[in-house]
């Protein structure tokens, strides 16, 4: 029956214009109150709020970012600077490093006895210099190599105190039920090097100059 009336007032509606519908709508919407809510969405004001929201211009909202690349450089600096004075002034400590040799990587310290496995060229006595160093450092600060260190910046010497054999290796074989049996013995070369010393020869963030590539080991 509201369906009826509604479709009735319409059509007066646009039959009698806007003067006569307005009449009509209002006595619709008294008597129907759902009418009346959806009489004020047919309006043409009205607009959707997220419709206003889209049209209204955004506000600018501008952001100064800082570039960091100038604090991380500040902060480099600052550090390589403390490393050398720690270098310059000998407040570094007790140096280490990390040496590749015969193979095998050895963590040593001054005055400490490495064992190099296998066969090692240098004899009794003789002092060498470790070129292949992968990390030195003190109490404060370590430096690392990619791979190694240059080889002016760092000089790591040692003594080839010894040269001996390891303790006897047995290897026993068998095969059951056919009379096999082998036994081998085997003994290892072993070489002992005394550490002298080691030194960070200049400023970590110096570039010395080379010469020549004479008696340099690639």
């Amino acid at each position: 029956m509201a369906a009826c009336m509604w479709g009735r007032c319409l059509s007066q509606t646009l039959r009698f214009g806007n003067i006569y519908g307005n009449d009509i709508l209002k006595q619709v919407t008294a008597r129907l109150p759902l009418v009346s809510q959806v009489s004020g969405l047919r309006s043409s004001n009205f607009t959707p709020k997220l419709l206003q929201r889209n049209l209204q211009q955004p506000e600018v909202q501008q952001e100064l970012v800082e570039d960091p690349t100038k604090a991380e450089g500040d902060f480099t600096n600052y550090i390589i600077e403390k490393v050398n004075n720690q270098i310059f002034e000998g407040n570094q400590g007790r140096l280490f490093a990390v040496v590749f040799v015969q193979g095998k990587q050895h963590l040593i310290t001054p005055e400490d006895l490495v064992v190099v496995q296998g066969v090692f060229p240098p004899n009794i006595g003789d002092v060498i210099r470790m070129e292949k160093v992968l990390a030195v450092g003190g109490r404060d600060f370590t430096l690392f190599g990619r791979p190694v260190l240059n080889k002016d910046l760092v000089n790591i010497e040692a003594t080839v105190v010894e040269k001996t054999l390891s303790h006897c290796r047995i290897f026993f074989k068998s095969i059951r039920r056919k009379n096999n049996r082998k036994t081998k013995f085997h003994r290892e070369t072993h070489t002992y090097l005394r550490i002298n010393r080691i030194e960070i020869m200049h400023k970590i963030n110096e570039v010395q100059e080379v010469e020549g590539i004479d008696g340099r080991i690639f």
